[in-house]
């Protein structure tokens, strides 16, 4: 069954239809689209009307993330009894999947209501079909032992009197063992840590009155070696550091040596100060003889201009001077006020042109011409133009001083294998104005009525 929204349709008051992708078998269509509001394109889908109710549920899914979807829905509607769909750019595989529905839920099993205690399968038995009353009962209506009979509790009272002390049962006691009382056992036991006394170290010196003598830094006699010949005397020990010992006649040497030489250096500028003083005047006089006969090498050479700052350039306005042919020179005029979106920072905008049957303007016109002015002259480093949806095509780049073909200098030329394209200039370029000429127009996908031409989202310079 047709459509009743096709190409030229508005949907939402600000969607409107541009082109025509595909239709499935079910009658669902896919069409491209543009929000006129925000001036950017968009993907439609137009569900079958047996397929509407299942559109509507995955919109939702997706919404609430019940769903896995990669498409961003926009908007939902119905119009002319026909559901629609609006989302961005999103390829029709992906938009189709949202009017199959999603398979039902399995159904989640319920525990029974006394499950959330502790079973008592765990203990070996079989669990209750049902709780069972019983004596004791916690506050959630689940019997301690459900289903088991509770033993009976004995009513009597405790006796009257109780004994003082219970009776213990003899103990029978070996004769190699003695009952000792807690007490008198700690009191009668041996302490656990013996002082020694100093006898029982040993003895810490050497007998004789030379080993107390003995000086720091010589062994005892016991612990020598056999090798260490025992007519070693503590005196050679002490000879040896005597002669160790620092010098400090040395020392008082040096100083003397200092002394004399400073005074040698007093007596010299003393006699010397008057001449130097003398010298000095002589000096400034001849440099300034000097100064004055020779004329400076400043006054000589004369200074170098310095090299001018670099100029960034800076997007004045942008004029289309393509010569229309009357058939579609009205068409070309309709779209001179969105020039301003081919350089406002913003991709979301664009500007377009008319659309052709053929890569070569149909016979219509030789090419499209567009003319960047810069705010002054400028050096020009760098060409972006960035476009939507285009492949192929050819473009030429010329500087200019005029807004003009004429005398225009051609510094590159370039074809769109991508979104974006960069031409890098040659050194040294400066220019009032930069031309950008189309010869051949790109293919569009998707297109509203013809399939070339051009849809230019920025173009920056530097």
């Amino acid at each position: 069954m047709p459509q009743p929204i096709d190409v030229g349709s508005i949907l939402g008051g600000r969607y409107k239809v541009t082109g025509r992708i595909l239709a499935s078998a079910e009658n669902d269509v896919i069409l491209d689209g543009l929000d006129q509001v925000l001036n950017r394109p968009v993907s439609i889908l137009v569900a079958a009307v047996e397929n509407s109710q299942h559109l509507m549920q995955s919109a939702r899914e997706v919404a609430t993330g019940g769903r896995v979807s990669n498409v961003s829905i926009l908007d939902l509607g119905v119009q002319d009894e026909a559901t629609y769909l609006i989302a961005s750019r999103t390829s029709p595989a992906e938009l189709l999947d949202l009017v199959v529905p999603t398979e039902p839920a399995e159904e989640v099993y319920q525990e029974p209501f006394f499950t959330d205690t502790l079973g008592t399968e765990i203990f070996g038995t079989s669990r209750d079909p049902a709780p069972v009353d019983g004596p004791y009962v916690y506050e959630d209506n689940s019997p301690l032992t459900p289903g088991e009979p509770q033993p009976a509790v004995s009513k009597k009272s405790p006796p009257a009197t109780a004994p003082a002390t219970a009776a213990v049962p003899a103990k029978k006691i070996s004769p190699a063992a003695a009952v000792v009382p807690p007490l008198a056992a700690q009191t009668a036991a041996a302490p656990k840590v013996t002082l020694w006394e100093q006898d029982d170290y040993g003895p810490l010196e050497e007998d004789g009155p030379e080993t107390a003598a003995r000086p720091a830094g010589t062994f005892p006699a016991e612990l020598r070696g056999n090798d260490i010949d025992d007519s070693y005397e503590d005196d050679e020990l002490d000879d040896d550091d005597v002669s160790n010992a620092p010098r400090t006649g040395g020392r008082w040497l040096t100083g003397a040596l200092f002394t004399v030489l400073l005074i040698g250096a007093l007596v010299f500028a003393v006699q010397h100060i008057g001449t130097l003083f003398g010298d000095t005047d002589n000096q400034a006089a001849d440099t300034t003889t000097s100064a004055e006969a020779a004329p400076s090498d400043a006054e000589q050479t004369p200074s170098a201009p310095a090299a001018p700052a670099p100029v960034a350039p800076v997007i004045a306005g942008i004029t289309d001077i393509t010569a229309y042919a009357p058939g579609v020179q009205n068409y070309g005029e309709a779209y001179f006020p969105r020039l301003q979106d081919a350089f406002d920072g913003n991709k979301a905008t664009y500007w377009p042109t008319v659309e052709y049957s053929g890569a070569d303007f149909a016979g219509l016109n030789t090419g499209i011409n567009l003319v960047v002015e810069l705010a002054a002259e400028s050096d020009i480093s760098s060409v972006t133009i960035n476009q939507l949806t285009g492949s192929g095509g050819q473009f030429n780049i010329l500087t200019n001083s005029t807004p003009g073909l004429e005398g225009a200098t051609k510094i590159g030329s370039g074809s769109f294998s991508a979104p974006d394209f960069t031409f890098t200039a040659p050194p040294g370029v400066k220019a009032k104005y930069v031309i950008i000429s189309f010869t051949e127009l790109p293919r569009l996908q998707p297109f509203v009525t013809y399939p070339y031409g051009l849809k230019i989202t920025e173009i920056s310079i530097k």
